[in-house]
């Protein structure tokens, strides 16, 4: 047995008695993939047997792969009754996750300890997130009757916008990285790269920006930007996905195409590989990326200090500034609407946001004044700050007779009332820099009316998820809002029932305590920061 799986490098072309021209292209093979108990096994018979008849190796490559344990790992068996049936996996889950998981859970040279939570949160967070992305362009793209092949309503790469060009140089980047772990055997590594993609620049980002430009009736020149970079972007992830996920991979290329297997397409990388000829890739901007990297970070700056200041995410600030860095004026709109503020610019001097505050250097002012130093730290509470540093810096401080230097006093920066800020550090083209961002906290009737409107735009665009409504059905609207919730403009009100394509809508004003009761048992009742409900109706048309 073990003799002839020994021969099989040159007895399935039955050499050396027949085709020697077949043997001779394809020995050695490229490389061979098998268990690590292998090594004295196969790897081990196959190599003895072509040294003994061609005094040659018979594979350039072997790849030992660890064995697969469970969860705790323990080596799988039936005695112990911790085996996994794969195809528990493949009728839930499906074969694509199973093998994705697989390949991105270790190296595969790895010992791997199989998590069948692992395959649920493979399927949930890459697979279910893909096809998702793939049903937004999809819908979209069938409702405008849109041709990616329609050489007359084609926008180049160059002449779409920012957030386009960011997301597709994005795809290069990953792609080019994907293809050198590829050839590296670094499966796990592209595959973590490749899903990382999918997730947080294409899903959480790129058409969480772009779904407000495909919701025009007329299609602009700017929707069709993002449909043909939509369709570019899903092409190219099938394809690089298609050898570890070769179903929903195909699946999804067919349907892009017009049926054209994945498997038969090419690789979209060919400069470096066997494939003559330019690759399929768009091309790459690494200032245009370092900018939305920045972006993305004061984004996430502007939650965290909402979290800090206890400010609900959907209450809108009037105003922020961005303190610093480099010139990002043309991603403003994005970043003004992920910090939910009206306004936003950028600002020279970080200055006009500051105060000083004069902290007592105990240490220092105990040894200096003894048995007076409550006496000291009591003026010290009392003067100005900025005018007491003014006099220190003249060497004329004093307090309750003693001379205060600048050793006896710390010097803070804190944000003055009603502004809250943050500083990050960017790493950008031309060096490391500090960047903040500062946001005004101050609140109005008209700042809490639009956070009051897009409170209730969530909940409704839910509902319309949870009945499972076309992207373009109407729906009739009711809500219910207490006498002690912050009012609602009419402008506001008619901006929610835009957003949730309602053909009606009406607010009514109620008692609080009866809310619930006067909206009915059909209505929907959430809570607003714990002060007060809200009922609200949807009625598919």
């Amino acid at each position: 047995c073990w003799f002839d799986s020994g021969c099989a490098s040159f007895a399935q072309w039955h050499h050396p008695f027949d085709n020697p021209e077949t043997f001779e292209n394809n020995f050695p093979i490229d490389y061979i993939c098998e268990g690590v108990d292998q090594t004295r096994g196969w790897f081990y018979t196959l190599l003895a047997v072509s040294t003994t008849v061609f005094d040659s190796i018979c594979y350039k490559r072997c790849l030992s792969l660890g064995l697969i344990l469970d969860a705790e790992g323990k080596k799988m068996s039936k005695s112990r009754g911790n085996i996994v049936d794969p195809w528990d996996h493949f009728n839930r889950e499906g074969a694509d996750a199973t093998r994705w998981y697989m390949v991105t859970a270790g190296a595969p040279w790895n010992p791997l300890k199989f998590d069948p939570n692992g395959v649920r949160e493979t399927y949930a967070k890459m697979f279910l997130t893909l096809w998702n992305c793939y049903r937004f362009y999809a819908d979209y793209a069938e409702d405008d009757g849109f041709n990616p092949d329609n050489s007359e309503t084609y926008i180049p790469v160059e002449e779409r916008s920012p957030l386009d060009r960011w997301i597709l140089s994005r795809l290069s980047q990953v792609a080019y990285a994907y293809h050198r772990q590829f050839e590296d055997w670094d499966f796990h590594k592209a595959c973590r790269d490749l899903e990382e993609f999918v997730v947080n620049d294409l899903s959480n980002w790129y058409i969480r920006r772009s779904r407000r430009r495909l919701w025009e009736d007329t299609k602009s020149s700017d929707a069709l930007a993002c449909e043909h970079t939509l369709h570019e972007i899903l092409t190219i992830v099938a394809r690089l996905m298609a050898p570890v996920a070769p179903f929903i991979s195909d699946e999804i290329h067919r349907n892009l195409t017009g049926g054209a297997s994945v498997h038969l397409a090419d690789w979209p990388i060919r400069s470096e590989g066997p494939l003559e000829g330019e690759d399929e890739l768009p091309p790459i901007d690494m200032v245009l990326e370092a900018k939305m990297e920045l972006v993305r970070s004061l984004a996430e700056t502007g939650r965290r200090i909402r979290i800090d200041a206890n400010r609900r995410q959907r209450l809108p600030c009037q105003a922020s500034w961005i303190v610093g860095g480099p010139e990002i004026s043309e991603f403003h709109d994005i970043l003004a609407e992920e910090l939910n503020v009206e306004f936003l610019a950028t600002e020279e001097d970080l200055d006009r946001f500051q105060r000083i505050e004069l902290a007592p250097n105990r240490k220092a002012l105990g040894r200096k004044c003894r048995q007076d130093l409550p006496v000291v730290l009591d003026e010290l509470s009392k003067v100005d700050p900025e005018s007491f540093l003014l006099e220190i810096e003249a060497g004329l401080g004093a307090l309750a007779g003693y001379e205060i230097t600048a050793e006896d006093v710390e010097i803070r920066r804190v944000e003055k009332e009603g502004f809250a800020a943050s500083t990050i550090q960017f790493d950008g083209p031309d060096g490391e820099m500090d960047v903040s961002l500062v946001m005004d906290m101050a609140l109005t009737d008209a700042l809490q009316s639009k956070g009051l409107a897009r409170d209730i735009i969530r909940r409704i665009q839910s509902k319309r998820k949870e009945l499972d409504l076309e992207v373009n059905a109407t729906i009739a609207l009711e809500v219910w809002l207490p006498s002690n919730a912050p009012g609602m403009s009419e402008e506001d009100q008619s901006h929610v029932a835009s957003e949730v394509r309602a053909s009606s809508a009406v607010f009514h004003r109620v008692d609080p305590d009866a809310v619930a009761s006067e909206a009915g048992t059909g209505a929907d009742v959430f809570s607003l920061d714990g002060e007060f409900e809200i009922s609200y109706l949807v009625s598919a048309l």
